[in-house]
């Protein structure tokens, strides 16, 4: 499947947003329109007042309002309820703030109607969405941020709590695309949630309406080649929903807030990729309990992960014998994921030094695993550089150190960089090779879950050349190491290379052992072909070290793997290698 190149901040889009005249959903289009200065249709269920009561004007605060109120009603003789007067006051303080997000956003250059509908309600929000396509014009994009709350623990939840939380996520995506065209979209932008993907306490509900929105991302992406669809697993925001009693908790449970300022930018950066990545992303922290963070002092923190083979179906497929051994892949993002969920608007680019120096196994049991992170000094607001171990603590408690690195995080989104297609290489299709033979025949000891190499185009003393792709992987399969910022499933296929390349020449296995430096543009995607090109930079009958370019067919590149180790084991033969027929 080949999708358009677009940018979509751009002066001729028109944006459907619903949720999006108040709270969040309104900054991130007064931010769009300061980018951009395009059109908006925003979608919200508070009715606009034409004119407010005489009693409102120039009051702004709850309190005055509700006094100056009472007097008038009092004067007039008139009688009116607590809540009846709560409603009047929300009613005007509302329309104020959409009065206000269209000045901005006008003010900015940009030009935007309100329409009063429930996204729910499928006759009312395609009727009102129509007049409004006359007024401004057809839409091209859709940002779909509307959602309710019924925090409550499951056995005390009603059907009207389910249906609150659920139909304004589903049945309003479902409704949405029913009112605009879906042929003229450009891209399709879902609000989801991390307690869609990770799951939360008391919200039963709004989990399943969340991950319903990341798995409908994953079918529209395939349903709608033309539009770039992303369902966004947000964190919690320091702002909308979360209130000061939420923040609290969130502070006891050392989740990171994202900040208003850093998730718009976010939004923007997604908007404003040249290629498509993936059509489901986290920015934020996890909720659940799986990871704690213990804070050693301002530039030093410890988070703690608890592994088992259970909770990691995919290590099934990762066993040198009888024993299932964490993927270096696996460790080296869980580094990178780690430092860059605790710094929501930050990316990871670059990762340097990586050691293994005592890998991870698996038996029936479940250990602790420390990652120790040190902030180092000279980082500034737009890089954070932090070096990284992981250790855990043997029967005797002595501590064991497993995995290390140098972690790098920026703002912004690295230019992608390009390099030789494969069709200009000169490679002969005849020689080309069945990856499938390698995993049959025990040269590659994988199982399913990373037999990646669809192809071997190329293998010589100074080069091999592989095609790589998986496809799409269940959630629940990948465990505790999802393919986020990377896809460590697909980047250990990209490593294999090395492992072939080693069996052929030295007539022994391989383990990697090393990386100097591993410079990330983007994530690669499951379902889609990449090409790694390992150059071999030296070798003797111990060790090999290589370059990993990773790129898609038009060269454009995912990653580089620069000074990769892998170290030759005669040991290794008895578990891999050909078997004898």
């Amino acid at each position: 499947m080949v999708r358009k190149n677009n940018t979509f901040l751009n002066e001729n889009a028109v944006f459907l947003i619903s949720g999006g005249a108040k709270g969040i959903t309104s900054q991130c289009a007064i931010k769009i329109a300061e980018t951009a200065r395009c059109r908006f249709i925003l979608v919200g269920r508070s009715s606009v007042l034409d004119q407010e009561p005489d009693w409102a004007y120039g009051l702004s605060s709850t309190e005055d309002l509700q006094n100056n109120a009472l007097i008038y009603y009092k004067n007039n003789g008139k009688k009116v309820t607590p809540k009846l007067l709560q409603n009047e006051i929300k009613t005007i303080l509302s329309s104020r703030e959409i009065a206000s997000t269209i000045q901005e956003i006008e003010g900015f250059g940009g030009q935007a109607v309100y329409i009063s509908a429930d996204i729910t309600d499928e006759k009312q929000l395609i009727q009102q969405v129509h007049s409004a396509v006359k007024k401004i014009g057809q839409i091209t994009g859709v940002i779909h941020g509307a959602g309710n709350l019924a925090d409550k623990l499951i056995e005390n939840k009603s059907s009207n709590d389910f249906d609150l939380v659920v139909n304004t996520k589903i049945q309003g995506l479902i409704n949405i695309i029913k009112a605009v065209n879906p042929e003229a979209l450009k891209f399709l932008v879902l609000f989801s949630s991390v307690a869609g993907f990770f799951g939360n306490k008391g919200q039963s509900d709004y989990a399943i309406a969340n991950e319903l929105l990341n798995k409908s991302a994953h079918i529209l992406n395939k349903s709608m080649p033309d539009c770039r669809v992303i369902s966004i697993n947000w964190g919690p925001w320091d702002s909308g929903m979360v209130s000061p009693e939420l923040k609290k908790v969130f502070q006891k449970r050392n989740i990171q807030l994202i900040s208003t300022e850093i998730g718009i930018q976010a939004l923007i950066d997604e908007l404003s990729r040249p290629v498509q990545t993936t059509p489901q992303i986290l920015i934020g922290s996890p909720l659940g309990s799986e990871i704690v963070i213990k804070s050693l002092n301002n530039n030093s923190i410890v988070v703690r992960r608890s592994l088992n083979i259970i909770n990691n179906p995919f290590l099934l497929d990762h066993r040198i014998g009888s024993q299932a051994v964490l993927p270096a892949t696996c460790a080296s993002s869980w580094l990178a994921d780690t430092c860059q969920s605790l710094n929501p608007g930050f990316s990871f680019t670059k990762m340097e030094d990586f050691k293994i120096l005592k890998g991870i196994t698996f038996d029936d049991g479940e250990n602790d695993y420390d990652m120790e992170i040190n902030l180092q000094a000279g980082t500034d607001g737009s890089k954070k550089v932090y070096e990284a171990i992981i250790t855990s603590q043997n029967n005797t408690n002595r501590k064991i150190f497993h995995y290390s690195g140098k972690i790098t995080l920026t703002k912004g989104t690295p230019t992608l960089r390009r390099h030789q297609p494969i069709k200009d290489f000169d490679l002969d299709p005849s020689k080309y090779k069945n990856g499938r033979d390698f995993y049959q025949d025990g040269t590659l000891f994988h199982g399913p879950s990373f037999q990646g190499i669809q192809e071997v185009l190329q293998i010589n003393e100074k080069r091999v050349i592989t095609q790589v792709s998986l496809p799409q992987m269940d959630p629940i399969h990948q465990g505790q190491f999802s393919a986020r910022i990377a896809n460590p499933f697909i980047n250990d296929a990209i490593v294999q290379s090395l492992l072939l390349w080693t069996q052929k020449f030295y007539d022994a296995p391989c383990l990697p052992s090393r990386l100097h430096q591993w410079d990330q543009y983007r994530l690669i995607p499951f379902d889609i072909p990449v090409w790694a090109i390992l150059t071999i930079t030296y070798h003797n009958d111990h060790a090999v070290v290589g370059n990993i370019l990773v790129q898609d067919e038009g060269g454009g590149e995912f990653f580089t793997y620069t000074g990769l180790e892998g170290t030759i084991s005669n040991h290794l033969i008895r578990f891999i290698g050909k078997k004898d027929s």
